[in-house]
């Protein structure tokens, strides 16, 4: 195996995850990789589609190129031109390189993979309606619409029904459902509040609406992640912080999700561009009333700095109004060895060992981010100390196979469009040897020398870096945008409240401070290995819990109180930024440092201080 220069055909100023769709297309073998593309589109990969986010400057120009089919326009991008904005899209596979050279197109980036991430929570955060101030107004978070972008929505579940046996929720998007021709962006089914009234009162409201019934699965963990931010207690006896609003429940679509193999990925979750289109169904169904919704989700690459498409997309929707959040669940890689970091020196050469455990049956990934100023350049070493060849900044590479099918793909992208830094990626498909490879990186033309590396989540067979390991820098891909709240976690049911030895750490690669705030999210010891873990609603049980752990626990909780925050500036007149909710979570924040923590955050959140603050308020007139 060697690797060999791609042709001129794969330009290497292209997003490396569009440079393979490229290659894979452009294979002998590209039947083999049908999970590259859009899988509801034609049959020949010519003709196949790839889910993207563009930034472009020309709207109706964008719109008219050849194969371009225009999804969804998320407005204009904060501290861009006017003219600027952000948006989803679909476009031809054969067609990638002549799109991106537009002039109407700064940016252009392939769909990413997602994944996901209560009696002592609502106790420990001071959530609970009799553990608040009695002058509040919060009532329950009553007028708020809480938006749940996740996997699993068990609308039967008492928890989620009113006493009058009709449904809190207001709308869910399946965006996994057959395409229906009510669906706002072209694809799954929009179920309405009065279909899911009908259904409920029916012997089986899953068959009547034609979706899974959560019976004998494994539990949901949209639904969990539902009850601990929205539950009412009607099933459980115990509400989560905001039982009175409504929700929208998005179930996210991942037909055309590539970049972790088809064995990590099966279908089950989320990409990037769903989500964003899920987030823009949710606020404009909301329309004026207050907003907050929840994502516990993620992934590990991505630049770590705020710029990737994905985050000036969270941005630009938090931006269009206030009375708007979105919280992340900050991620649960610290102890998974996925980050390396370090400094290289003019002609100095370091090494990077980059683990494939011997069960590991998927494929992998690398990504590795350095400052413009400086060139690198890289060779990947396998197990059995075959030095692959040399890949210089601004070349792609790929090995292929006896059968020449393409088995290792790297990209050595010079200045990202986004935030002008260069950044090397290495994908490597299934089947090759286990063990120690190399990434052998060389100082070609240096001036700062800084880099960060991470390996990409694979719940099925994660790769690792060697010890001793660096787990800072270690956030979810989608948790450094600027007006995002990123949540870390805790255990409330353990002595002092000690971090969940997941619970990823911050800061972001330029340096701010994430995440913001911590909350509940379980933990776990190899003698209990429930005890510690959040109980909420279990999905195909109608009155039943279940425990679960993660960051994915802990956000929702703070989306139930922000939830409330929204609802006391409503009935006060108060009308709140994103950046005024991020200053309310930090002066009410329980401090467990003398300032920001790298877990968590500015603290433990409090929600009766939080609430208070609000109200505290000077009302906008």
């Amino acid at each position: 195996m060697k690797l060999k220069e791609t042709t001129n055909e794969i330009p290497a100023n292209l997003d490396p995850r569009l440079q393979r769709v490229i290659a894979f297309n452009q294979s002998e073998h590209k039947e083999a990789h049908p999970h590259l593309f859009n899988a509801e589109s034609a049959e020949t990969a010519d003709a196949r589609e790839i889910a993207v986010i563009a930034k472009v400057r020309d709207i109706e120009a964008w719109k008219n190129l050849s194969g371009v089919r225009q999804i969804a326009d998320l407005g204009s991008v904060p501290e861009e031109q006017e003219n600027v904005r952000l948006v989803t899209a679909r476009i031809a596979a054969d067609q990638i390189e002549q799109i991106r050279k537009s002039p109407a197109v700064m940016s252009l980036k392939a769909s990413q993979l997602l994944k996901p991430q209560l009696f002592k929570t609502i106790e420990e955060t001071k959530a609970r309606a009799d553990l608040l101030n009695q002058n509040t107004k919060s009532n329950g978070g009553k007028g708020v619409v809480i938006g749940i972008v996740d996997y699993g929505c068990d609308f039967t579940h008492k928890n989620f029904i009113h006493s009058d046996g009709t449904s809190r929720i207001l709308s869910y998007w399946d965006q996994t459902f057959d395409n229906s021709s009510d669906a706002e962006f072209g694809y799954g089914k929009v179920f309405s509040q009065a279909q899911l009234n009908s259904a409920l009162k029916k012997h089986d409201p899953f068959a009547v609406l034609q979706l899974p019934n959560p019976r004998n699965r494994d539990p949901w963990h949209g639904t969990h992640v539902m009850d601990t931010a929205a539950g009412n207690g009607n099933g459980t006896n115990t509400p989560g912080p905001a039982p009175q609003a409504d929700i929208v429940f998005v179930q996210l679509n991942a037909e055309d999700v590539p970049w972790s193999g088809p064995d990590a990925v099966k279908g089950d979750f989320g990409s990037s561009v769903h989500l964003l289109e899920a987030l823009q169904y949710i606020y404009k169904l909301a329309g004026d009333r207050p907003c907050v919704t929840n994502i516990s989700l993620g992934t590990n690459g991505g630049p770590h700095d705020g710029t990737s498409l994905v985050e000036v997309g969270f941005d630009t929707l938090l931006s269009a109004a206030n009375n708007r959040a979105i919280v992340l669940a900050a991620s649960n890689s610290y102890t998974d060895g996925i980050h390396a970091s370090g400094t290289i020196r003019q002609n100095e050469v370091k090494d990077l060992s980059w683990i494939v455990e011997k069960s590991d049956r998927t494929s992998n990934e690398i990504e590795l981010w350095y400052d413009a100023e400086d060139e690198f350049s890289c060779q990947l070493i396998t197990p059995d100390g075959q030095n692959l060849g040399e890949v210089k900044l601004g070349t792609t590479h790929q090995a292929v196979g006896n059968r020449n099918e393409i088995l290792i793909f790297i990209s050595h992208r010079k200045q990202d469009p986004n935030n002008d830094d260069n950044v090397i990626n290495i994908f490597m498909e299934r089947g090759l040897p286990a063990g120690a490879w190399t990434l052998r990186l060389r100082g070609e033309n240096i001036r700062s020398g800084k880099y960060h590396a991470w390996i990409e989540r694979d719940d099925f067979g994660q790769s690792h870096f060697e010890k001793p390991l660096d787990n800072t820098h270690t956030l979810g891909s989608i948790c450094c945008g600027k007006k995002t709240v990123v949540v870390g976690s805790y255990s409330a049911k353990e002595a002092g409240t000690p971090l969940s030895f997941f619970s990823s750490a911050g800061p972001t690669r330029d340096g701010r401070q994430k995440p913001e705030i911590s909350a509940p999210g379980g933990n776990e010891t190899q003698d209990e290995p429930v005890k510690f873990k959040v109980m909420a609603a279990k999905s195909g049980s109608i009155d039943g819990v279940t425990p679960m752990m993660g960051t994915s626990m802990a956000a929702p909780a703070v989306t139930g109180i922000i939830a409330l925050m929204l609802a006391e500036a409503l009935a006060h007149g108060i009308s709140l930024s994103s950046e005024e909710i991020h200053e309310i979570l930090r002066k009410s924040a329980r401090p467990m440092s003398g300032g920001w923590h790298d877990r968590y955050g500015f603290g433990r959140i409090d929600a009766a201080k939080a609430v208070q603050l609000v109200g505290e308020l000077t009302p906008v007139h």
